[in-house]
Formats: C-alpha cells, structure tokens, sequence
C-alpha cells in the first residue's frame, strides 16, 4: 500500500484540529471517511499515531509527532515540483478541472467558459456540477483546479475570492394574484407552502440568515418543501404548488414574460454571494488566472 498526499492532508488536519470531528468539519468529509485514511497510514507503519485521553481529546504518539513534521515537508515538495515542473510542461497547463454548484455551473459557468475556449481552443476544460461540501473536498484532494460556489469555503487551506453578490428574489406563479399589489413582509408569508433548495445549498443559506436577521426562523413556516433541482423548483411554482426563492439573474426573464411574479418584501432582498477558490498552497497558473478573469468579466 502506498502513502499518498490526500491520506497526509487529512492526517495533518486531525493533528491541527486535536480531533477527528473537527477535521472532518473542516475538510467537508464524513467523520468515517476522516478515520479511514488515518487507518491508511497506521497499516502502513504498524504504528498507531493518535492517543485518545480520557476526556475524549487526542494527541500525537510519538510517531505521529515524527510525520506531522514530515507530512509538512512532503506537502510542501509537492507544490514546488508542479510549480516548478509546469513551466517546463505545457501539457499540464492546458487542463483544467472546475468544480461548480447547481447554480454556478447551470447558469454563470457557461458564458465564461465559451468565451475562455474561444480565446484558448488548445485548452481542455472539464466542469464538474455538484455541492459546495464536495467541491470543497474535491480542491482539498487535488480533483478540482477551482471551485464555483454561492457558499465561502470555511477550510483555511482553500483560498477564496469574492465574484459578486445576487439579488434573491421570492416569486409565484404570474397567474396567482399577488399577496400585496406593492410589498408586503415576511410575518405574512409564513402561511404559504415554501419551495427551497436542499439544505447548505447557498441559496438557502442565504434565505436563512435573512430570516435569523429579521428574527424569524424557517421552522416557522406552515409547510416547507425541498428538491435539489432549480427547473424542478420553478415547475412546481408554475404550476402554483407554492413560492419559491431563487437569484435574480435566473428569473428575471420568466418574470418579463408574466410566468413569475416578484413577491417584494418590506424587509427588502436577501442576497446570496458567489465566490471562485482554490488551494492557498497553489499560485494559480497562468491559464487558471485567465480563467478567473475571463470568467468574472462574462458575469451578470
């Protein structure tokens, strides 16, 4: 069995962190996935190297102590060679893995990524839609280059830059008659059936702070539903199963065309932050900093 660089990240998380838990809360994995690759590296040593004390916390043995400082140096190695290797390699500069949210990659990687492959043809871009936790994950790992997110990475390892920041807007269905010809507040809406996204989704997220900041809790509300689908969302609001929020940008034109109507709140708009990452222990590339700039002049 071999010892590889994903199984020490984890390692040195744990040690940073005195706990699995923590570790796992870090590294947006499961707290089994976390034990797994410990139990990697103490096969492969025949050493143990964490001690459980009696109030639950862990330390480093001995051999633990000796591969954290270890780990560090072979962290840190592996940096320098692919920086130092990609001038030297084309090749490698020319692919690049993206991790985006529902979101992102549904509705804001598409313009950025046609105008990125128009200006760089020799360029092989695979886009990966999936959720913050796994594309967090997928950067820590080495699986993505860069991350979209409408949620900030938690993770210090993973560097963050701010895109911009989307308007939220609660919409029904244009043919319902509107719960206020001109606003109305948020006490009013807690009968209507809500329609969200799943749970951490940066859109619900979003809703949530808003609601804690305005002092209502979304456990509140009559009758909650999920999906984990936009179009799914906005087919049950068509169809007038209940309201809905979602960014501006992805309604503005059914609300145009009389399919949805804005529901505008006393309270005024939430809003939800987007955001592009990577690993802080990687300069970005050339090509990946052409990327992020090209990306970010094709935003709405």
């Amino acid at each position: 069995m071999d010892l590889n660089l994903f199984s020490l990240r984890v390692f040195l998380k744990v040690a940073d962190c005195k706990s699995f838990t923590g570790a796992a809360e870090a590294l947006f994995l499961s707290q089994p996935a976390v034990s797994l690759q410990i139990q990697k590296i103490e096969q492969l040593f025949q050493t143990p190297l964490f001690i459980r004390n009696s109030s639950g916390s862990i330390r480093l043995t001995a051999a633990g102590e000796t591969l954290q400082k270890l780990a560090k140096k072979f962290v840190t190695l592996q940096q320098e060679t692919l920086t130092e290797m990609w001038i030297h390699s084309p090749s490698l500069q020319r692919k690049l893995k993206i991790g985006a949210c529902c979101i992102g990659g549904e509705h804001l990687m598409p313009v950025g990524l046609a105008a990125f492959q128009e200006s760089h043809p020799d360029t092989s871009v695979s886009l990966s839609v999936t959720k913050c936790e796994q594309i967090f994950s997928g950067l820590l790992s080495g699986d993505f280059d860069i991350g979209v997110t409408g949620l900030a990475p938690k993770n210090r390892s993973l560097h963050k830059i701010k895109l911009f920041d989307a308007p939220l807007v609660i919409f029904q269905a244009g043919a319902i008659k509107p719960v206020s010809e001109k606003t109305t507040n948020l006490k009013r809406l807690l009968k209507a059936r809500l329609i969200l996204r799943e749970k951490d989704s940066g859109c619900r997220v979003a809703f949530e702070n808003f609601l804690v900041k305005n002092r209502i809790h979304l456990q509140e509300f009559s009758m909650i539903s999920e999906s984990d689908s936009n179009e799914a969302i906005k087919n049950l609001v068509k169809k007038g199963y209940g309201i809905s929020i979602l960014p501006k940008f992805m309604l503005q034109k059914e609300i145009d065309d009389g399919i949805f109507s804005e529901i505008r709140l006393q309270e005024g708009r939430p809003k939800m932050t987007f955001y592009v990452s990577y690993r802080n222990q990687n300069n970005p590339s050339e090509i990946t900093q052409e990327l992020i700039t090209t990306f970010m002049k094709s935003l709405p």
